[in-house]
């Protein structure tokens, strides 16, 4: 399975789909970039994360990175349970 990230300008949400792992994660960042590039990016939905290793958590730190350069901060939303998992294991916790 892949990953797709959808944006939605007129939301201003970057919505995942699928993988965010490794093998997206060269596209998955391009998304993102274009996306904080517009100025419009305020959450990113992870509702439909399907699986989530070190690179696509990478991907998330770098969200975070890259929102903290805007004014408007850029929010991690919908967590699917194999973001809270990954999240768990680190000892960081997500958002209920």
């Amino acid at each position: 399975m892949s990953s797709a990230l959808q944006f939605d300008a007129d939301t201003g949400c970057i919505t995942v789909a699928g993988e965010l792992t490794i093998y997206q994660a060269n596209a998955a960042a391009e998304s993102l970039r274009s996306a904080f590039a517009s100025g419009s990016l305020r959450r990113i939905d992870l509702a439909g994360v399907t699986e989530l290793d070190t690179a696509g958590l990478q991907l998330l730190l770098m969200a975070e990175r890259l929102s903290a350069h805007g004014e408007d901060p850029v929010e991690l939303v919908n967590h699917s349970q194999p973001v809270r998992e990954v999240l768990e294991v680190l000892g960081v916790g997500a958002p209920s």
